[in-house]
């Protein structure tokens, strides 16, 4: 069955930039993770890795409140058709991904803050407003250490998987919605 959409119904060029570069940081960060546990421990190469990836994880989570104000200011199309099991599951997905992408660089924040060290932006210093406070520490690391790192690939796989469904069995032009050269309407 087809379900076709007007241009009205794709994501405005803003919406899709913001979900692109969310996604650019997630893979970066994933990257610089992994590298920095490949570096040498002590090195510089393993600091400057961690740096990069808390650069990425402030920025990430600057872009994702930009794109939730955008998300709540915006007319935003309407959710493709389907079975409310499968529109519950969207909706809860994309709550856990928008949840995960503010409270993961939170979690990372508070590690680091938690041991008095300062944050690093970009070469900026961002201080600890906690000081050592090593019981914070550990609650942070549940938030920002292996098990969230599981759950975001858990959570990216899934995302990738419905997108793909929805492109090529359901057929519904779920991904022409969210690239800039998407077609104006789903393909039959």
């Amino acid at each position: 069955m087809s379900h076709p959409q007007s241009i009205e119904e794709r994501y405005s060029i803003v919406s899709q930039l913001f979900h692109w570069v969310v996604a650019a940081l997630l893979f970066a960060m994933l990257g610089t993770n992994f590298l920095r546990e490949m570096a040498e421990k002590e090195s510089l190469a393993r600091t400057e890795w961690l740096n990069l990836h808390m650069s990425l994880g402030i920025l990430l989570f600057v872009i994702v409140i930009l794109r939730l104000f955008w998300t709540k200011m915006t007319y935003q199309p309407t959710p493709l058709p389907g079975l409310w099991i499968t529109r519950m599951l969207a909706k809860a997905a994309h709550v856990l991904l928008n949840l995960a992408t503010l409270l993961v660089p939170i979690g990372g924040y508070l590690r680091i803050a938690s041991k008095n060290v300062p944050a690093d932006f970009f070469g900026t210093s961002i201080p600890s407003i906690v000081g050592d406070m090593p019981w914070l520490h550990d609650i942070a690391k549940i938030g920002h250490g292996t098990y969230m790192e599981y759950f975001f690939y858990v959570l990216i796989s899934l995302h990738i998987l419905a997108a793909l469904w929805h492109q090529y069995v359901r057929k519904d032009g779920a991904i022409e919605r969210i690239v800039p050269w998407g077609k104006a309407a789903a393909v039959s």
